[in-house]
């Protein structure tokens, strides 16, 4: 963070432009609402609520953890061998070796929206708790996610590109409000791949207090997180070194 922030101008344009890209994700839901009307009970606000979580979880796990997201790169080029050089435990050695500037912004905004969407639902004392237990639930979803896609490029010779077609699909869903998605859709980004837990149903649980989802998402969190963990160490074993013999940064 300290390199990135000597490029004062470069720094702020990444967090800034963020932040703009980002709003305009608002911007466009909050213009559809106002033609289209409410739909599956889905509001302005709860919109705002929605991109507040998607955009927190984003930013804190690819600030602290982008290491993963570069993975792919990492096991193509023959990078990936001084990891497994490394005293320290593999995985958290490869997260915490690249950062992203931009992922600052989406953690600002992230926050922003969050206090927002608070303010515009009147939040009791329960729903401002139940807002910050599932920020710690939807980043737990999201980090396994990460993990879980790009570790598959252990099994890929163009792994950036798998790796990058899975995020895609994990992570465009979540940019749509609950009430795009019934039936069978929903079953599929709720259970198969965990996109709605990042953002519409927290907002859900935060909106109608409810119980079951919370338990719901929480057992989800958890079992999606050990199967990441699980796939990651088993995934490792099929590694082979490039022998680029790159051991710098």
């Amino acid at each position: 963070m300290q390199n990135s922030a000597e490029l004062r101008t470069s720094f702020l344009t990444n967090i800034v432009g963020m932040i703009i890209n980002n709003t305009s994700f608002i911007l466009l839901w909050m213009f559809f609402v106002q033609s289209v009307g409410v739909i599956g009970g889905w509001t302005t606000a709860d919109i705002i609520g929605l991109n507040g979580y998607t955009a927190l979880c984003y930013g804190i796990i690819l600030s602290v953890g982008g290491g993963i997201q570069k993975l792919p790169t990492y096991t193509t080029t023959g990078a990936f061998d001084r990891f497994m050089l490394s005293p320290k435990n593999l995985l958290l050695r490869v997260a915490t070796a690249y950062f992203r500037v931009s992922a600052i912004g989406d953690i600002f905004f992230g926050v922003v929206c969050l206090t927002i969407y608070a303010v515009l639902i009147h939040a009791s004392n329960i729903q401002i708790l139940l807002m910050i237990l599932l920020i710690a639930i939807s980043t737990t979803v999201f980090l396994a996610a990460l993990i879980g896609i790009n570790s598959v490029c252990f099994f890929f010779t163009d792994a950036d590109s798998v790796s990058r077609g899975l995020f895609e699909l994990f992570f465009t869903p979540s940019l749509f409000h609950g009430g795009a998605f019934q039936g069978i859709m929903r079953f599929i980004f709720t259970f198969a791949i965990p996109s709605l837990l990042i953002g519409a149903l927290p907002v859900e649980i935060i909106r109608n207090i409810s119980v079951e989802k919370l338990l719901l998402v929480s057992v989800l969190a958890a079992f999606w997180f050990i199967v990441a963990i699980k796939f990651f160490n088993w995934s490792i074993r099929k590694y082979e070194s490039s022998n680029f013999m790159t051991f710098g940064n």
